[in-house]
């Protein structure tokens, strides 16, 4: 049924419409609100903000403004995607783990003496042994590492399932995982297990699963960034966000990992050599003590 003009612009129902406008605005406005309260929801034009509290600062700034809330998430799996002659591991994540691992220690050494136990950063499957004076000058402990390889009979999901035992114990800091292809039950498995416990997990994978989903938050792409004339990239890293809470990224970053990629070695390896030269010169100082001894003493028994 219609209404006749003169009823449709009858200043009673313009201000009836108006009031129900206002209150239904006011509701979604109060909804939006109350789900703000809840975890894992969050307003999209507050992507970046919204996650502060739970994310470790990377330690690169660039890739800090991209990542939703401005770092690593704390919780919860985090997918690496990278080539087999990329291995970016550490250049990237030394920032991020060198601090919480100085926090770690200090924490725990705050505590009473009756818990010995540190908190580790355990490493599952990596394809080579970390270089620990490296890590160490960066600022984590090779007492903070905790490095577990497979017996080559051991089927993969058997790692899968350490990762999981490991994501439980409450002295582990951090995940690292470099296994194959995984299926979607056993990552939605991991990721429940990282975000339950409110650890990080970080697990590196070939580019070959770039197709198949991912319950991860955060999916990345690593690749050597292309080299060019205008400046130097020899040591710089191309990483494609494929994957966050937010909007998408179209273009890659390039971060330039010289400082990280050769400053810990240098400076560890600088401390071996001082520590060797210290030796050999307590060792020669030895010897030479030693050689006047022997001296004197013949010469006191030639003399008698």
């Amino acid at each position: 049924m219609s209404l006749p003009l003169s009823a449709s612009l009858n200043p009673a129902n313009t201000a009836g419409r108006s009031a129900c406008e206002e209150d239904l605005a006011r509701t979604r406005h109060q909804g939006a609100d109350a789900l703000q309260d809840i975890a894992g929801v969050w307003r999209g034009a507050d992507w970046h903000a919204s996650q502060r509290s739970s994310t470790w600062p990377t330690g690169h700034a660039a890739l800090d403004a991209e990542l939703p809330g401005g770092g690593w998430p704390a919780s919860g799996l985090t997918e690496v995607l990278q080539a087999a002659h990329c291995h970016a591991e550490w250049a990237l994540l030394l920032p991020a783990l060198a601090e919480q691992a100085g926090r770690a220690k200090a924490a725990d050494q705050a505590q009473p003496s009756g818990r010995l136990a540190t908190r580790k950063i355990v490493l599952m499957q990596p394809p080579y042994l970390p270089f620990a004076p490296s890590l160490q000058a960066a600022g984590i402990a090779p007492e903070q590492l905790c490095c577990v390889y497979k017996p080559p009979a051991l089927p993969v999901h058997e790692l899968a399932w350490a990762c999981e035992q490991a994501l439980h114990c409450r002295d582990v800091l951090a995940l690292l995982a470099w296994l194959p292809s995984l299926p979607a039950s056993s990552l939605r498995r991991l990721h429940w297990a990282a975000a339950s416990q409110g650890r990080p997990l970080w697990l590196w994978q070939e580019l070959s699963v770039q197709q198949q989903s991912t319950p991860a938050a955060l999916r990345l792409r690593l690749d050597k960034a292309p080299q060019t004339a205008q400046e130097n990239t020899l040591h710089a890293l191309q990483i494609q966000i494929l994957k966050r809470r937010g909007p998408a990224l179209e273009l890659p970053i390039q971060l330039s990992l010289s400082k990280w990629a050769w400053a810990p070695i240098l400076q560890a390896q600088a401390s071996r050599r001082a520590a060797q030269s210290a030796e050999a010169a307590l060792l020669m100082q030895g010897r030479v003590a030693q050689s006047l001894d022997s001296g004197v003493a013949a010469s006191l028994h030639g003399a008698a």
